[in-house]
């Protein structure tokens, strides 16, 4: 089932620019919470955790990726870190978090040059477990990427995106439409802005995910993402914010609830 668990994290693992090009937007990083649970139909797969710490321009950003208890045929648990400054999104460190066969492991992808470098630890022991080095360019990983879109948001701007996955970098066509729009969220409609793709290839290594995909975000200074839909190849998923925990943040609601 570690194909639920790619689904999951899709979500995280399609966006990119070159930073230097990136226009300004009043995005404003700030210590948060946020919470997510991803559906497949009326299935509740499991939830995405994500605490974010940030320091003088820096981010300390950790996922938790935890399947439903209650599905029986599933047990998925994975981490993932990556620190880095909000100014300097590519190659940041990646990290990966699991436990195989009752081992608690942990795998760090770091761009050296022209490689990127693979090194699989037991947590515990510190040994050593594998090493694996192959060529590649830069890339946003799962991580600066969800903090890269929330930079993008409303630019106006068409780009192809590298973003890694796994060992490869594989390019992905993502749209920021400047136009607010509304999505119904808590029994009302809240002001987002939302980025469009599209996968141009079918993959195995995000269970294939393939064609268009949406996300909406909060338009306003945190840009959180509200809902994102994509598809998949066992179905469309949509994954959808249920809690955070943010100083001062709620989504904007419009006071006319029929609002289409």
């Amino acid at each position: 089932m570690g194909r639920i668990y790619l689904i999951m994290l899709a979500l995280f693992l399609i966006f990119y620019l070159v930073e230097s090009a990136i226009p300004q937007n009043n995005f404003e990083p700030k210590d948060e919470y946020l919470e997510y649970h991803a559906f497949w139909g009326f299935i509740n797969l499991g939830s995405i955790k994500i605490w974010n710490e940030t320091n003088n321009g820096y981010i300390k950003s950790r996922f938790q990726l935890d399947s439903n208890p209650w599905l029986f045929f599933i047990n998925l648990h994975y981490g993932f870190e990556s620190e880095f400054r909000i100014d300097s999104l590519l190659d940041a460190k990646f990290l990966i978090y699991e436990t195989k066969k009752g081992r608690e492991i942990v795998t760090v992808f770091e761009k050296k040059n022209d490689k990127i470098v693979a090194i699989q630890k037991d947590l515990k022991t510190g040994e050593i477990i594998e090493v694996i080095e192959k060529n590649t360019r830069s890339f946003y990983n799962g991580i600066t990427a969800f903090f890269l879109t929330r930079r993008l948001l409303g630019a106006n701007l068409n780009s192809v995106i590298p973003v890694l996955i796994q060992l490869d970098v594989k390019n992905v066509e993502v749209s920021f439409p400047p136009e607010n729009t509304t999505v119904k969220f808590l029994n009302s409609y809240v002001n987002v802005k939302k980025v469009k793709g599209f996968i141009p290839f079918i993959t195995e290594e995000i269970a294939g995910v393939t064609g268009d995909f949406i996300a909406y975000y909060s338009d306003d200074s945190a840009r959180i993402p509200i809902r994102a839909y994509f598809k998949t190849s066992i179905g469309n998923v949509k994954v959808e914010l249920v809690k955070w925990e943010r100083q001062n943040w709620k989504p904007v609601h419009l006071a006319d609830k029929n609002k289409k």
